[in-house]
């Protein structure tokens, strides 16, 4: 992570900015993956102002305080900013889980078997309602080695498949 530190108006010595790099990368070890933080500070007649940024991955925190002298300015910009992620974390983890379509678990195969046997992709089908000879054709029009449909006579799931020998087979459920 990059802090950048500059000052407006305000000299800024080696030891300040030693000061608020540790504070800010205190508040950094808090949020995941921060691409850099920027703090600016700027001195007006009666009083001083820190401005922080902290850019993280998918979020950008900022925050400004403004005290009599610059330490408590950067205290104060510090302690909202930390709160900021605070709450943006806790939101996070509140909602996590909340979006998105319920997935079905996947275990491991358990018991002796478990190491042998082919790996098993799952795939869901539409088994769409055709005639065995609209599926000839259908098949015929593709490049896949089967295709899975609902026998239009029977109502039944069907499967038909190239044959090795370049001939084509149907599988149906028997009753």
């Amino acid at each position: 992570m990059q802090v950048i530190i500059s000052g407006r108006g305000v000299l800024l010595t080696p030891g300040f900015k030693a000061l608020v790099e540790r504070k800010v990368t205190k508040l950094a070890r808090v949020l995941p993956k921060v691409l850099d933080a920027r703090v600016v500070c700027a001195a007006e007649k009666f009083r001083r102002t820190a401005r922080l940024t902290l850019r993280a991955q998918r979020r950008t925190f900022s925050s400004e305080a403004t005290a009599g002298d610059l330490v408590t300015a950067v205290d104060d910009a510090v302690e909202a900013l930390g709160r900021q992620v605070r709450e943006d974390k806790d939101r996070r983890r509140q909602h996590k889980g909340r979006a998105g379509r319920p997935r079905t678990p996947s275990r491991p195969p358990t018991g002796a078997d478990a190491g042998a046997g082919p790996d098993l992709v799952p795939r869901r089908l539409v088994a769409k309602p055709m005639s065995v000879e609209e599926a000839v054709m259908q098949l015929g029009l593709r490049d896949g080695q089967f295709l899975v449909f609902r026998n239009a006579e029977t109502s039944d799931v069907n499967v038909l498949y190239r044959r090795r020998n370049g001939g084509l087979g149907l599988i149906e459920p028997v009753a």
